[in-house]
């Protein structure tokens, strides 16, 4: 069952922070070390400093990234850089952005949800996680006593319920509106109304939730509700700490859209390249396309075409050729090849599975420290900067995926079943310091 609450949020005073684009960033796992340093040098009271402060020479366990957060936490919170609301709330959201040329707007909502373990209730991850990760997370969340940042998680609502509840003008406030560096608009809102709170609740009573991103959160938020529960054995069941931040969106929105992953091998020799080409059948037949901007425009049509007949397809670009690649998949003989690596049926048809499982791991040999080796392998969601990145001698190989499609997120999630790391990009991205979740013990969520 999922158990929705409203909270008192900790948000930004617009009258000391009149533009919030200048202190809400990204989550912290897809900040670099270059943005980091410029979030530092925007503005004094950004986001950054809470969610990923840089490390100085002699931090120590005492004194270090984590401790400063919590001491920039307090003294915001105590000069009114910070306020928190005086009555339990939902937080209506809207982002306006561009994918493609074509202009969308996602609409959700920032609520509390009770923790569940994994596994067997309403929550459905799809991704799996790295301890060292929620090891650092938890570090986080112990010294600040808050939640910094959402997590994004999805619910099906084919009908548009919900957002008739949440999305109704005549019953929320207005907090805040922002334009990012992105150009992308963002609207935050108040809803209060019991009436309204207590519809949305009945709604998502009996629904599946499906973390969407924010895998390596949800499993801190767990980590650190057993770590508070062993120190107040005699705190209430509705404590806050038994509660984590989410961003509810639906996934029948038009307004969702998830980016395929690209795959960049940077230390391999690139005539790993040619013998993958020999070598693939009879898994894949294998088209080419000249590096010109007709042939790369018909290489990446020839992609979305494969996509929107829901079929296997990658596309391949290697260091040195004067052609790129569509790698038209053979549907049984992957299935096949997959269901003899033991793999369930849910998984079979994931061109991310394909990539990792029969082309990496498997056609060119690459081990677990390769592939989890930065060095080695990196991430892009461009296709045209993966390809000019290939054609700059930068990167070796570059594997161009289309998008998971978001039937296959809740299949698999529904499962109980995992994808590969970096399988989905929901976009865009729910950023840091649109709200904090204060957690006390003492405290009830109502």
């Amino acid at each position: 069952m999922a158990d929705i609450a409203p909270f008192r949020a900790l948000r930004y005073n617009t009258r000391l922070v009149p533009d919030l684009g200048q202190v809400i960033i990204p989550p912290y796992d897809v900040i670099d070390r270059e943005e980091q340093k410029r979030f530092h040098e925007q503005h004094p009271f950004n986001m950054i400093r809470l969610d990923l402060g840089e490390a100085l020479p002699g931090d120590n366990e005492r004194e270090n990234a984590h401790s400063r957060a919590a001491a920039y936490l307090r003294d915001w919170r105590e000069r009114g850089v910070l306020i928190r609301d005086s009555e339990p709330c939902l937080y209506p959201y809207e982002l306006d952005y561009q994918v493609g040329g074509e202009k969308r707007t996602r609409k959700g909502f920032f609520a509390l949800l009770r923790l569940e373990e994994l596994g067997g209730g309403c929550v459905r991850p799809h991704e799996k996680t790295f301890q060292d990760v929620k090891d650092e997370r938890l570090g986080l969340m112990k010294v600040c006593s808050a939640q910094l940042s959402s997590i994004f998680v999805l619910y099906g609502d084919p009908e548009g319920r919900l957002d008739e509840i949440v999305g109704s003008e005549a019953h929320r406030d207005f907090c805040a509106s922002f334009s990012d560096r992105q150009g992308m608009t963002h609207r935050l809102f108040r809803m209060t109304d019991l009436d309204r709170v207590r519809k949305v609740k009945d709604f998502l009573r009996d629904k599946e939730i499906f973390i969407a991103d924010g895998h390596h959160r949800y499993e801190t938020a767990l980590a650190y509700r057993d770590w508070m529960r062993a120190r107040h054995p005699n705190a209430s069941s509705q404590a806050p700490f038994n509660y984590v931040m989410v961003y509810l969106s639906s996934m029948d929105d038009p307004g969702l859209t998830i980016l395929p992953t690209h795959r960049l091998l940077l230390r391999v020799d690139p005539a790993c390249g040619d013998r993958l080409l020999e070598s693939v059948e009879p898994y894949f037949q294998v088209r080419s396309y000249e590096l010109t901007d007709a042939g790369i425009g018909r290489w990446r049509q020839a992609l979305a075409e494969a996509a929107a007949r829901k079929e296997p397809a990658v596309g391949l670009a290697v260091q040195g050729h004067a052609k790129c690649y569509l790698l038209q998949g053979v549907p049984g003989a992957l299935r096949d090849f997959l269901a003899r690596k033991g793999f369930p049926q849910v998984l079979q048809d994931l061109d991310v599975m394909v990539v990792d499982h029969l082309l990496l791991r498997g056609h060119l040999a690459l081990g677990e420290d390769v592939l989890h080796d930065p060095r080695n392998i990196r991430f892009s969601h461009d296709a045209q900067a993966a390809l000019d990145e290939v054609r700059n001698g930068r990167v070796a190989l570059a594997f161009i995926l289309n998008p998971t499609r978001m039937e296959q997120v809740r299949a698999v999630a529904s499962s109980g079943c995992t994808m590969p790391h970096k399988a989905t990009y929901f976009y865009p991205k729910v950023g840091s310091g649109l709200l904090i979740h204060p957690i006390d013990p003492g405290e009830v969520v109502e």
